[in-house]
């Protein structure tokens, strides 16, 4: 390549360059008239009067007393608005816009009796006024969606119903459960739609786990909530009785029950073992536990059966993990 050839591709780089340049800067300055005509189309525009739907919050307020809301009632109207751009802009883009009031008692609602519920309608056309003085603007309400609002009652009720634990306990090793769970207050007094209070027996405290317990249990647990109901405690104090446990065993002959009058009957074997587990505490009360085994023979066919069923009763409320061998045993029937 010679030198003029060498030249003229610096001479052609350049002008490329120039023109890269000028063709960046050109669409610069469009851009800028451009976004600059928006400006003044928007503004000019935000001056005229025109229509557009807003969306508001809504609170209900001055229920009627001795009734409880069954239904669910919208908690967001769209009005239809009228009136300057700005004002309409400035409504559409505000995130935290005050909640529409709406006041139940004096709304101008008519009351119609349908079976146990009381059903109240608000007709929000009639709304549009009060609306208007809460918004505190000059735009104009044309509208308002939904056009009615529906509020179905109950009479509301209250009743006491026991409180019961939702809980999970996992006990150390040798570790055991002596004794009732205890829950102060036991029970609560509920009120809300008669519907619901009439089908609720109890309330439950929220679910709780214990893990590797070795010890008495106090804790303050929620009670759960139930929707539309008020509960007149917000918790209960929960106590759980833990001991450490040890394994015993007794020998208890069995006694029979309804034998024939005029016979003798002999059982093999005549005795079980029973075991079971007792809190340290409770051990030296092993002599007064008064644990039977028995066998009945009432309504018993001799001729087919061969073994009786041998039950245990009278188990007191101090022991636990009752097992017992046997469970069936061998009889003779011996003529006095």
């Amino acid at each position: 390549m010679n030198r003029k050839e060498g030249r003229d591709g610096s001479i052609n780089t350049l002008l490329e360059y120039i023109k890269e340049k000028l063709f960046n800067r050109n669409v610069l300055v469009f851009s800028f008239f451009l976004l600059l005509s928006f400006v003044f189309w928007f503004i000019n525009a935000l001056s005229n009067d025109m229509s557009s739907s807003v969306n508001y919050p809504v609170r209900y307020i001055n229920f009627p007393e001795n009734l409880a809301l069954i239904n669910e009632l919208p908690y967001r109207l769209s009005l239809e608005v009228y009136g300057p751009g700005y004002s309409i802009f400035k409504s559409r883009i505000g995130d935290n816009k005050v909640p529409l009031i709406i006041d139940v008692n004096n709304s101008g609602i008519p009351v119609r009796e349908n079976r146990s519920e009381l059903e109240y309608y608000v007709y929000t056309l009639n709304l549009r006024e009060s609306f208007r003085r809460q918004l505190r603007n000059d735009l104009n309400i044309n509208s308002v969606l939904p056009d009615t609002i529906h509020f179905a009652f109950d009479k509301l009720i209250s009743k006491k119903v026991p409180v019961k634990p939702d809980l999970k306990i996992n006990l150390q090793r040798q570790y055991m459960v002596n004794g009732e769970i205890v829950i102060e207050p036991d029970s609560v007094e509920i009120t809300g739609p008669g519907a619901v209070i009439d089908t609720t027996e109890f309330v439950l405290t929220e679910f709780h786990e214990f893990n590797q317990i070795n010890q008495r249990i106090n804790r303050n647990l929620d009670i759960r909530p139930i929707r539309k109901v008020e509960i007149s405690h917000r918790k209960v104090q929960v106590t759980i009785p833990v001991e450490q446990f040890t394994e015993d065993i007794i020998d208890v002959r069995i006694r029979v029950l309804n034998k024939p009058d005029t016979a003798n009957v002999r059982l093999f074997p005549d005795a079980v073992n029973i075991h079971f587990n007792i809190a340290l505490s409770d051990y030296s009360r092993i002599q007064e536990i008064p644990i039977e085994a028995v066998v009945d023979m009432k309504n018993l066919n001799y001729r087919t059966v061969d073994r009786l069923n041998v039950e245990i009763i009278n188990l007191p409320p101090y022991i636990s993990n009752v097992r017992y061998n046997p469970k069936q045993v061998e009889y003779i029937i011996e003529k006095l």
